[in-house]
């Protein structure tokens, strides 16, 4: 049973009054609009029209009331449980300007379904995560998802043309007028202030926009043509894909499912503080959710949306995560679909205001990405890893006249700062698993083998960094092992202690003559304030850090008895 904490108001499977439910999705509903410019700046990319934009994010609002509804849920390896509605990703955003320049919001859409479907499937290996994209290479990535975002943020503010038409005066004026709140909010802000700093910041650069100028009365006016009321439209959807743009969709998949790994991390420990490691179950249906929900959004014709962690901070601070909530929510974001005059509002965003939110949500996502990779001991290899994909991932936003001019197969792996940080990080991993073990033994004949098994320990575990918390574990452990050890060894004989460490596993092994303990062994997998594209952080580096299970194994031959002991660090 789940240790319910006493600041909950009303836990997961508490139902909350109307009224209280109703305020708190509208809240949720407040956080979710913002990131629907995201679907505006790839339509734009696309050459759609405002309108087009209008339309694509009423299929988005769509598209996430069905994702809220598929988290909620608790359909057979699928859906979280949790009140977890997701927000347009900024993640998908550099590969979605990428296949709406080259093929359009068909090929946006895809790719999409497309990604969607790799999310799913990637769900079902989510217990490889530890090894494969272990924290310093899922931090490398989420570092180059930062950079790309601000390199288009920035690419927004400080076009030509548009400080042509504005001045630029005005066009970096309303940029700042944006940033400026969102930072002091996200810094000082408490409570609500904190959790609607974007919003407000936005509402903020709207209102100076409208006075330098940069959101004019023509915006307005055609804003004013739209219906204030209007079902959406379903027809004349079309898809295409193209291989050109699926490596760029396939990081983005990947550095997604990471970030909903730590989303969904972060939820579990909200909602039982005693929880030591996420749920494999919740892990895996959260993720599948997520991917299915990502399809839902291509087949709707819409870019992707994914969890967020600025709606898990809400939680956390109106102390309300009754997964009840998901429906007033579902029924909230369908009533905003049918608003076109809202969504027209939005998709007129002026660009200032677009870029400059941009900047803030790749800066925070840099900075995740950093915390992530430093939340294991930096070892040469990880510091290998880490200065030399970032490295090449800036190389490519600084060099890219020689990145365009490769083959084009090679340039898939290469073309993008989050490819190369993948394909770097990814492979350097790889290479850095060989020859990673390292070890140390000991052979005990008589005196006090738990005071000196227990020094030997610490001494392996200060030459190999580990956290205190872990050493802690460990010796408590082997102590423990000994005590029934000691009874059942022959009088006389050698007791050998080999420990090895390869930064992901400590293996602790016993040999000695005699019988073995009465031991049962034990198997159990991975189970164990917030602003946008942040917060998530220290719940993926808690899961990728390896809070995880151990395992017992017992082997005999004759007299000869081995206790291997496994801990994940």
């Amino acid at each position: 049973m789940a240790e319910r904490p006493p600041e909950l108001i009303y836990g997961l499977d508490e139902r909350p009054p109307f009224t209280q439910a109703l305020l708190v999705a509208i809240q949720h509903a407040a956080l979710i609009c913002p990131t629907l410019v995201l679907i505006a700046i790839v339509v734009h990319a696309a050459g759609g029209s405002a309108y087009d934009a209008q339309r694509t994010m009423a299929h988005g609002l769509v598209a996430i009331a069905i994702m809220t509804a598929l988290q909620a849920v608790r359909l057979p390896g699928v859906g979280s449980g949790f009140l977890l509605p997701p927000v347009v990703t900024a993640t998908y955003l550099p590969a979605g300007l990428a296949a709406a320049a080259t093929g359009g919001l068909p090929l946006v859409a895809g790719m999409t379904i497309v990604a969607g479907a790799f999310q799913a499937l990637f769900a079902q290996t989510i217990g490889l995560l530890r090894k494969v994209f272990p924290a310093v290479v899922s931090g490398v990535i989420l570092m180059a998802v930062g950079m790309e975002l601000c390199r288009i943020g920035m690419a927004v503010v400080f076009d030509a043309s548009l400080i042509a038409e504005h001045r630029f005066g005005n066009v970096t004026g309303t940029a700042l007028a944006t940033l400026v709140p969102i930072v002091s909010l996200a810094v000082w802000g408490r409570g609500l202030l904190k959790l609607l700093c974007v919003l407000i910041g936005i509402a903020v650069g709207y209102g100076v926009a409208a006075l330098l100028g940069v959101f004019t009365a023509a915006d307005l006016a055609e804003i004013a043509k739209a219906p204030v009321v209007a079902l959406p439209s379903f027809s004349g959807f079309s898809f295409a894909f193209s291989g050109d743009v699926l490596l760029a969709f396939l990081v983005a998949a990947l550095a997604n499912s990471l970030r909903t790994v730590g989303v969904l991390t972060t939820l579990e420990q909200i909602n039982d503080p005693a929880a030591r490691r996420p749920s494999p179950w919740r892990l895996r249906a959260g993720v599948a959710a997520d991917g299915l929900g990502c399809m839902a959004c291509g087949l709707l014709g819409s870019p992707a949306s994914a969890a967020s962690p600025s709606l898990v901070g809400l939680q956390k601070t109106t102390g309300v995560t009754s997964r009840g909530i998901a429906w007033y929510l579902v029924v909230l974001l369908l009533v905003l679909a049918c608003l076109p005059m809202l969504t027209l509002f939005i998709a007129h965003m002026p660009r200032p205001v677009m870029g400059a939110v941009l900047f803030f949500n790749g800066a925070m996502m840099f900075v995740a990405g950093i915390q992530v990779a430093a939340s294991r001991p930096l070892t040469l290899r990880a510091m290998i890893i880490i200065g030399f994909s970032v490295m090449l991932a800036v190389g490519v936003l600084i060099f890219p006249d020689f990145f365009t001019i490769l083959p084009s197969a090679i340039r898939q792996l290469t073309g993008t700062a989050m490819a190369m940080a993948l394909i770097s990080a990814t492979l350097l991993n790889l290479v850095f698993m060989l020859g990673r073990w390292r070890y140390g033994a000991i052979a005990i004949h008589d005196g006090l083998p738990g005071e000196t098994v227990e020094t030997f320990l610490h001494r392996q575990a200060d030459d190999w960094k580990l956290p205190k918390a872990d050493v802690e574990r460990i010796v408590g452990v082997v102590r423990e092992l000994l005590a029934e050890v000691e009874p059942n060894r022959r009088d006389g004989s050698e007791l050998a202690v080999r420990a090895g460490f390869d930064d992901f596993d400590v293996r602790v092994k016993l040999s000695y003559q005699g019988a073995l303990p009465n031991l049962a062994a034990q198997h159990c997998e991975p189970c164990g304030e917030l602003v946008e594209e942040q917060g998530f952080a220290a719940g993926l580096s808690g899961y990728l850090s390896g809070v995880a299970a151990d395992r017992i194994d017992t082997r005999t031959s004759g007299e000869a008895c081995e206790v291997v002991l496994l801990f994940r660090v």
